[in-house]
């Protein structure tokens, strides 16, 4: 496979809190009832989510970090 099709690894888990879709560190599975805190810096409770609570808009400071960190995976894979 062509590596412009390769997955530059995960970057964040999304998680509906108080109405906005907010991106958390990768580096453990975020679980209800949980204190963790957002790629935007805010600290958040996950809570049990709806079907209708992913349809909460995403926190563009969370999509803008977790853009920088794919993008940055990404160039660290192509100088290896």
């Amino acid at each position: 496979m062509h590596d412009m099709f390769q997955s530059a690894g995960l970057v964040a888990y999304w998680r509906p809190v108080d109405g906005v879709r907010h991106g958390l560190s990768p580096v453990e599975l975020p679980y209800p009832g949980q204190e963790r805190e957002t790629l935007c810096g805010t600290t958040v409770i996950v809570v049990k989510t709806t079907a209708i609570d992913w349809l909460s808009p995403t926190c563009a400071a969370c999509w803008d970090e977790a853009r920088d960190r794919r993008d940055a995976a990404a160039r660290e894979a192509g100088a290896q």
